[in-house]
């Protein structure tokens, strides 16, 4: 009975500890941002860093809609990218499908792998980049590879 109370001991304290680790770099980032880090998040999903800064990264997706709604697309997709750059996953989502049709940005197949591979979204997964790779070369596909590795989530 004692093993079992300490196996269930040392599972609860695993699962409680933080899976992301706050660098250097991230609490340099932030601060230059203005940003105050709350909580651990991974360095590719900055949005989860505090409440504020999740709530106001969910806001610009919710304003980019309502542009896009009334036709200014340049609008709305900045607004997306910020998001889409803070780590937001639909907003990454929708600035890779931007990114293909031109709505509101210059097409790139490159960005547009980039941010579908950076969403982890399995529909983005299994299906848009399968869809983009047939007319990708294998530099482009090199090119977006080294920048979804290189990928830094932004506090802006």
């Amino acid at each position: 009975m004692k093993k079992i109370f300490l196996i269930t001991i040392i599972i609860t304290l695993l699962n409680s500890i933080a899976l992301a680790e706050i660098t250097e770099d991230m609490e340099r980032r932030a601060k230059e941002a203005g940003i105050i880090i709350m909580r651990d998040h991974d360095v590719k999903r900055t949005y989860y860093c505090n409440d504020q800064f999740a709530r106001e990264t969910h806001m610009n997706m919710q304003v980019a809609y309502r542009y896009s709604q009334v036709g200014d697309l340049e609008k709305a997709a900045q607004l997306e990218l910020i998001a889409a750059n803070r780590g937001l996953e639909h907003a990454q989502v929708s600035v890779g499908k931007r990114y293909v049709h031109g709505n509101g940005v210059e097409p790139n197949i490159v960005e547009a792998y980039k941010f579908f591979k950076l969403s982890e979204d399995e529909t983005s997964k299994n299906l848009y980049i399968k869809v983009i790779l047939e007319h990708m070369t294998q530099d482009q596909i090199n090119e977006a590879e080294n920048l979804v590795k290189n990928f830094k989530a932004s506090y802006k």
